[in-house]
């Protein structure tokens, strides 16, 4: 795939501003930004920094495990990937040498297997049946209308399997939907209740799962029951209630006399070492002004998705003032991705101002 005509010295000067305000310094992650523009464009790779902003000012996003979240760089390089045509993901994410040298290699005289030939072999294979001493299965998304009968809570829920992370030599599964019935206890759902009225949470199951013929699809039973926000809110709080370490006690002053004897006082005077002194203080004091979120109330006739639209707006709008401000507090030779920043402020408060003047916000 070929790279876009683009200057190096803009290259350059986008990803030093990318990686910036990414908190990227490792080689790998800033020659990946540097792939990103060179393939997607100078404008692709803000778009995607301002949907990582707006996915941060939400919670950010969790790894796959769940066990801790994604960093802001994590964050990039994931909405990247997603958004890439796959020529595009090669070019910018390319395997690692060993696996580019493991699909050179000769295949061994294995056929693949069509989707369509596993009937007769599943048959081949019952005879000697393996047996499973232990099963769960993990979902995570949003469940349907909701069945309350006695202790038990009904939901539905349905999936079509994602093939962008297979290895080529499986076959592709079918895309038709599977349908999954969840059963859980009435006090497991009232654990995620509450946070299952917020569009953006996800609810998270732990449990064991049958196939049941009846409706031709999988039976799962909880076991856990939890959502992504209030894992979240769980772990801030942790770290809140965390202990700080006690800060450390002053040295005592070493004895005046002593340290005119070591340290006598100067003839003249140094007014050098005074300006840099001077200088050093005029950069300290200069600290950013806390930025406030707007608390203006938003109409309450607005449709639900507009009110949450421009909340959403509002909370990104708010994080780039703040990044503005911290950029404007540091020496002019340092204020790297400013002009960036500012030109997205701009663009997230005009689209505010459409919204409300469309709908007389």
């Amino acid at each position: 795939m070929d790279k876009l005509q683009i200057p190096p010295e803009e290259v350059d000067a986008v990803v030093k501003e990318l990686a910036d305000l990414l908190a990227e310094t490792e080689k790998s992650p800033i020659k990946q930004i540097k792939r990103i523009i060179q393939y997607c464009g100078i404008d692709f790779a803000r778009k995607m920094y301002q949907e990582t902003v707006d996915v941060e000012s939400k919670g950010g996003l969790f790894l796959a495990k769940q066990e801790r979240r994604r960093t802001m760089g994590g964050v990039f390089f994931y909405l990247t990937r997603e958004k890439v045509s796959e020529e595009q993901r090669d070019a910018i994410f390319p395997p690692f040498k060993s696996k580019l040298k493991q699909a050179k290699r000769p295949r061994v005289g294995v056929p693949l297997l069509a989707w369509k030939e596993r009937i007769a072999l599943i048959e081949s294979l019952k005879t000697h049946q393996g047996e499973i001493k232990s099963m769960k299965i993990t979902l995570s998304g949003r469940p349907g209308s909701v069945e309350k009968r006695g202790e038990i809570v009904v939901t539905t829920m349905s999936y079509v399997t994602k093939v962008e992370n297979f290895p080529r030599e499986l076959p592709r599964p079918p895309e038709t939907p599977t349908l999954y019935s969840i059963y859980m206890t009435t006090k497991q759902w009232e654990s995620v209740e509450e946070s299952m009225t917020d569009p953006t949470d996800n609810l998270l199951i732990d449990g064991v799962c049958a196939f049941d013929p009846d409706i031709n699809g999988m039976a799962v039973f909880v076991v856990n029951a939890r959502s992504e926000l209030t894992i979240a809110k769980a772990k801030a709080a942790a770290v809140a209630a965390k202990p700080q370490k006690p800060a450390k006690e002053p040295k005592p002053a070493p004895d005046k006399a002593v340290a005119k004897a070591k340290h006598p006082a100067p003839t003249q005077p140094q007014p050098q070492a005074q300006s840099k002194e001077v200088r050093k203080s005029r950069i300290a004091d200069m600290q950013p002004e806390p930025v406030v979120a707007s608390a203006a109330p938003l109409n309450p006739n607005l449709p639900p998705d507009v009110a949450r639209k421009l909340n959403e707006l509002n909370a990104s709008a708010t994080l780039f003032r703040q990044k503005v401000n911290n950029l404007l507090a540091k020496p002019p030779g340092q204020q790297f991705g400013l002009e960036m920043t500012q030109k997205l402020l701009k663009n997230v408060e005009d689209e505010i101002a459409a919204l409300q003047k469309k709908h007389n916000a």
